[in-house]
């Protein structure tokens, strides 16, 4: 993705969900010092991040897409996967582009992850 600085860290919707959270769970300590103030935006950025949380740990998700990285899928794609929940490998390359080039020697793998997710998700 272009126009990030080379050091920034993609995260999954319900990564950042479980960061912000952390972060609600300390106001009570950080709202004692009133040099720290909270956007209003962090709400409706917690609420966003949680909106599709299916209660399936961020470090399983991660887990089971992490491989495709040996198949030259990237970060920034790898949580968009995650962020869409896309049911078929048709739904990856039609929402990544990118990734069509891989096409044969990404659908297999491509596949075997979705699979699991959706396994993972069925048993929530």
């Amino acid at each position: 993705v272009s126009g990030l600085p080379p050091n920034s860290v993609y995260l999954m919707d319900s990564e950042a969900a479980d960061i912000l959270q952390g972060i609600q769970d300390q106001m009570v300590f950080l709202s004692q010092d009133p040099d720290i103030k909270l956007p209003v935006s962090f709400d409706k950025g917690l609420a966003y991040a949680k909106r599709c949380e299916n209660r399936v740990k961020p470090q399983t998700v991660r887990k089971i897409l992490e491989p495709l990285k040996k198949h030259g899928v990237s970060d920034a794609e790898i949580c968009l996967i995650s962020n869409v929940s896309p049911e078929s490998t048709d739904e990856v390359f039609s929402l990544i582009p990118t990734l069509k080039p891989n096409v044969g020697k990404l659908k297999g793998p491509l596949k075997i992850a979705l699979d699991e997710l959706a396994d993972l998700k069925e048993g929530v």
